[in-house]
């Protein structure tokens, strides 16, 4: 079983979305691994709280598509199939490209003051290999750069399965080469902005997504064979 921090990580006790926070970053940092057993009593013992506070976490964790329940088994870490991986990835494309078309450009000069501060912060993190806030800052960039777009349904859908991607996305954010890459990709991306170059902004927002994708179905064929 992983060894994984525990609930002294809280300065009280933990709620339901303070247990799914901490599951969803062991998940993509790589200390939880795919197919990995969650074990209700550990969680317990881990966050000193009631079993039904984990289950409740559990069950959110189910419902965005991080953790598999099993019945009479209990809880995994989701496994994707190579299928899932190929289907969540086309989603997500047509998901990020419809909200790279729908940024208005010129874009506002506060807009791109937010993105280029997240990213600033976002390069100091990967530079110190500070993965817990490479992984939250790359989160706040791109909710700032797809919020842009005004569409609420839309930005909810790309958070949404971007959220359901965290399971696949382990490799590529403990990897320093990958990280660098994602850091370059970002202020490209602020740049295409500033220039008002929309194909290359939809080009990038596309791009951005193979890594991860790529990196996961590799493993995936080698467990296979």
């Amino acid at each position: 079983m992983t060894q994984l921090n525990r609930s002294s990580d809280f300065s009280n006790s933990p709620n339901v979305d303070d247990i799914v926070s901490a599951i969803e970053e062991d998940i993509v940092l790589g200390r939880l691994n795919p197919k990995e057993r969650l074990v209700e009593e550990d969680l317990i013992e881990r966050f000193d709280c009631k079993r039904h506070v984990v289950r409740q976490a559990l069950f959110q964790l189910d419902a965005i598509g991080l953790v598999e329940r099993i019945k009479n088994r209990g809880a995994f870490v989701k496994a994707y199939t190579p299928k899932e991986v190929e289907d969540l990835y086309a989603m997500r494309e047509l998901l990020e490209t419809a909200g790279a078309e729908s940024i208005p450009l010129p874009a506002p000069a506060s807009m791109i003051e937010e993105l280029t501060n997240i990213q600033n912060e976002h390069r100091d993190a990967v530079e110190k290999h500070d993965l817990r806030r490479v992984f939250r800052l790359n989160i706040a960039f791109h909710r700032t750069l797809f919020s842009a777009t005004g569409n609420a349904y839309l930005v909810e859908c790309i958070n949404d399965f971007a959220q359901k991607a965290h399971a696949i996305r382990f490799m590529a954010i403990t990897e320093a080469e990958s990280l660098e890459q994602a850091c370059a990709e970002h202020f490209a991306m602020i740049d295409a902005i500033k220039r008002q170059d929309r194909e290359l902004l939809c080009t990038l927002c596309r791009e951005h997504l193979i890594p991860s994708k790529q990196r996961y179905l590799s493993i995936a064929k080698f467990r296979h064979n």
